[in-house]
This record gives structure tokens, C-alpha cells and sequence, in this order.
């Protein structure tokens, strides 16, 4: 077994102290927080430690403008070492006069609303031992654009904006296409792929179902066979349909050596992001398959196939402080968001869902979408993500709202406007 997975595996079948905990029982884990302190870039201030079981960094400048944002740091895994992270345009948010705070949240996982109660907690700390913020703002990427679409609805007084970046926007949602990869990949393969060990990616699963039946029988992208590209097809469209980048995203390593193309046939079924014990909370019920035509399986053959799972009654609509949810959409302040068109983890669609909720609940003007033109997750140059939080700051402040595009309908030419620089191998217009 991969070294690096044995450890992973062990802290979490047995506490620090030696104690034996549940794997499936975050309550139990024994976390630790790691050391926060940091160094403050020229001119700045920095302040760290922890509170209420999370750790916290705090860099504030010399010329502090007044205005604050609160960073919504993606997932880390299921370690028990609590992490912190700094912004990914830390450097440009101080140069801006803005301050910023970011917490290790108090648990690992898939820990969207115990994320946005951290920071929460986060912000009124900083406003006693800072002083109150002017302006307060959300800056979330993966995981954290769940944080800031459940902030932004749990919290709608506190926060004046948003920026999300290659977000979770639909919370649960996304994990119902995990589930729906995977049971397109059995449903195609003929087999029923089992029990897997682990959430994401199971070093057995790889090492014989993968290898020995999904490899020979669908091959990999670039590498399709006549099955492969029936696969292909579906899973191109569960995720916003024809776009830049998409099979390039799909052919990067996501872990333990495995393309993401790969990691998504070992999801489990149950839980969200195993965080959620032995309750099954993802479901592909309702969800209407498409393929191209000329493939060899129409779409009425492919719907009557693959197999459907319920999620468990009442799963999907418990009250706070459970760890996931799905957004309403009623937002009251602005939203800018930013997605790659190829992001193997988190598929474009999410913006496409997200818009369509906030549509439904008379939101709209207050969402702006924008396409990047590259395959990886979260694979932002810094001037796309430093243009986007200016564009935010200055529509909050009253100036025009930014300009943003449909990503609703056809992908095939988004992004052009907002990718800075191009990839040299941008495939154009498809």
C-alpha cells in the first residue's frame, strides 16, 4: 500500500492518544491545529494563533483601508492536521489596503458549513482585536465557494461581496455527479464496481477493478474505445457539454499517481466526503443521461440502464449544523465567480446549476460568471483572479457591475474575454 495513504489510514483508525475512533465519526477525530504563525509581508502586520478549535491568520496593512476579506480555503483532505492557507492574491489584497483573515476551520472533510461558522466566528474576533471592518468580503476557492454560497445565505447581513473561484457553488449537487460517474462507468463496463474503501480514491480499486476491467474495456482519454467514447459522451454532458480543455483536464493527476479520469470511478456512495456516516446522501434519481447520437446506445436504452440510487429520506434537508447543503440562491449582495472550463474535480456545470437557482429566487443581477480557458482546477493566473476582485470591489463600492458571460448554454468559445494569458495550445473554437 502506498506509504503516504498507510499513514493517512492510520490516523484515521486511531486517535493521537492511541485511542481507536470511527473512521466515519468526525466527532471522535482527535485534530490538531497546525502552527499558524507566519510572516508578514513589508509594511504589514500579522496576527495568528487559535480559537475555538480552529487556527487563524490574520495580515493586516499599513495603510488599511478599512475593508476586510475572509478566505474560504478549499478541501484538505481527511487528515487530522488542521491547515491554514493564505489567499492566493494575498500579496495584491494588501497592496489594495485590504486586510485579511482565514481560519483552518475546526474539522477536515467536506466541512462547507462548519467552514462558514468558523469564519463567522473569525470575523467578529478580528473586529474586537482589529477593529470593525468598513466593508467585509468572501473569498472562497473549491470547497470554499460552498462556504461562500452557504455564507451568503446563512449570514446575509455581514458579508458585502463575493468572489469564488473554481467553486462547490451547488454543495451536494456536485457529489451527486460523483455518484453518476461512477455508475455511468458500471452501467458501460458491465460491472458492478463494489465497495470502496475510501471517498475519493481507493488504492485497491485502482490496482484490479481499474487496471483489469474499466482500462481494457473504455480505455482513457485520447485513447477511447468504441464503449470509452459512449462514456465520454455521457460524462461530457453531465458536466456543461462540449468546452476547451475538458479531456485535458480529465488526463491530469489528481493522487497516488491516478488521472482524475480515473479517481472518478472509486467514489462511494455514501456520505459526503465521509463525513457523513454510513447515511446515503447522494443521488442520481431524476437525472436524465444524454449521448451523441451515431455512438451505438440511444438515450432512451442508456436511462432504462444505469442503475438509480435514493438518497436516504430526510438526507438532503437537515437543518444547520449539518455539514452540507444546497443553495437557494438568495443571495443580497453581489457574487463574481470564476471557473476553468476544463476542471476535472469540479465541473463546470456547477455554475450553470448555481445561476439557474439564484435566477429562480429573482436574483440575478447580483451574479457575474466568468469562463477561464484551462483545463486544471482552480488554474488561475494571478491576473485573472486580481481583475476579478477589483471588478468585485468596485461594483460593491457602486460603480457598474462587471461584465460576465452565459454559462448556461453552449461552452464551445467561452472565456476569450477573461483568459489572460491564453494557453499557447488553445484549441479555439470547437
Amino acid at each position: 500500500m502506498n506509504k503516504r495513504l498507510s499513514v493517512l489510514l492510520g490516523a484515521l483508525s486511531l486517535g493521537l492518544s492511541g485511542c481507536v475512533v470511527l473512521l466515519n465519526d468526525p466527532g471522535s477525530w482527535a485534530y490538531r491545529v497546525a502552527n499558524p504563525r507566519f510572516t508578514p509581508l513589508p509594511g504589514a502586520r500579522a496576527l495568528y494563533g487559535t480559537r475555538n478549535g480552529y487556527g487563524y491568520q490574520i495580515e493586516v496593512p499599513g495603510n488599511w483601508n478599512g475593508g476586510l476579506v475572509m478566505y474560504a480555503h478549499g478541501f484538505e483532505g481527511f487528515g487530522l492536521r488542521l491547515e491554514e492557507n493564505f489567499p492566493p492574491i494575498r500579496a495584491h489584497l494588501l497592496r489594495r489596503g485590504y486586510a485579511w483573515a482565514a481560519s483552518s476551520y475546526s474539522v477536515n472533510g467536506w466541512a462547507v458549513r462548519q467552514g462558514a461558522d468558523d469564519l463567522n466566528d473569525l470575523r467578529q474576533f478580528f473586529a474586537r482585536q482589529v477593529g470593525p471592518p468598513g466593508r467585509t468580503l468572501l473569498y472562497g476557492r473549491s470547497m470554499g465557494g460552498n462556504i461562500v454560497t452557504d455564507s451568503l445565505e446563512t449570514y446575509p447581513n455581514v458579508y458585502q461581496g463575493a468572489v469564488a473561484e473554481c467553486g462547490a457553488l451547488v454543495g451536494l449537487e456536485l457529489f451527486d455527479y460523483f455518484l453518476s460517474y461512477r455508475l455511468v462507468g458500471e452501467y458501460l463496463t458491465g460491472q458492478n464496481f463494489g465497495p470502496m474503501l475510501l471517498p475519493v480514491l481507493d488504492p485497491r480499486f485502482l490496482a484490479t477493478t481499474y487496471r483489469e476491467v474499466v482500462r481494457p474495456r473504455l480505455g482513457e482519454p485520447g485513447t477511447y474505445t468504441a464503449l470509452g467514447r459512449q462514456f465520454d459522451s455521457v460524462q461530457k454532458h453531465l458536466t456543461g457539454g462540449p468546452r476547451p480543455f475538458r479531456q485535458e483536464g480529465l488526463n491530469l493527476v489528481f493522487d497516488l499517481g491516478a488521472k482524475y479520469y480515473a479517481a472518478g470511478f472509486s467514489t462511494k456512495y455514501t456520505g459526503v466526503a465521509n463525513l457523513v456516516p454510513r447515511t446515503q446522501v447522494a443521488t442520481n434519481v431524476g437525472t436524465v443521461y444524454r449521448i451523441d447520437p451515431g455512438l451505438g446506445l440511444d438515450e432512451a436504452t442508456l436511462n432504462r440502464g444505469i442503475r438509480r440510487i435514493n438518497a436516504a429520506p430526510g438526507s438532503r434537508d437537515l437543518p444547520r449544523p449539518a455539514i452540507y447543503g444546497i443553495p437557494t440562491g438568495n443571495i443580497t449582495v453581489p457574487l463574481l465567480t470564476l471557473h476553468t472550463t476544463g476542471d476535472p474535480f469540479v465541473p463546470i456545470f456547477v455554475e450553470a446549476n448555481y445561476r439557474r437557482r439564484v435566477e429562480a429566487a429573482g436574483k440575478g443581477d447580483l451574479l457575474v460568471q466568468r469562463a477561464i480557458r484551462r483545463p486544471g482546477h482552480c488554474q488561475f493566473s494571478e491576473a485573472e483572479e486580481a481583475e476579478a476582485f477589483d471588478a468585485l470591489t468596485a461594483w460593491v463600492g457602486g460603480g457598474p457591475k462587471p461584465a460576465g458571460e452565459d454559462l448556461t448554454g453552449d461552452l464551445v468559445d467561452v472565456g476569450r474575454a477573461f483568459t489572460k494569458p491564453p494557453l499557447p495550445n488553445d484549441p479555439g473554437g470547437l
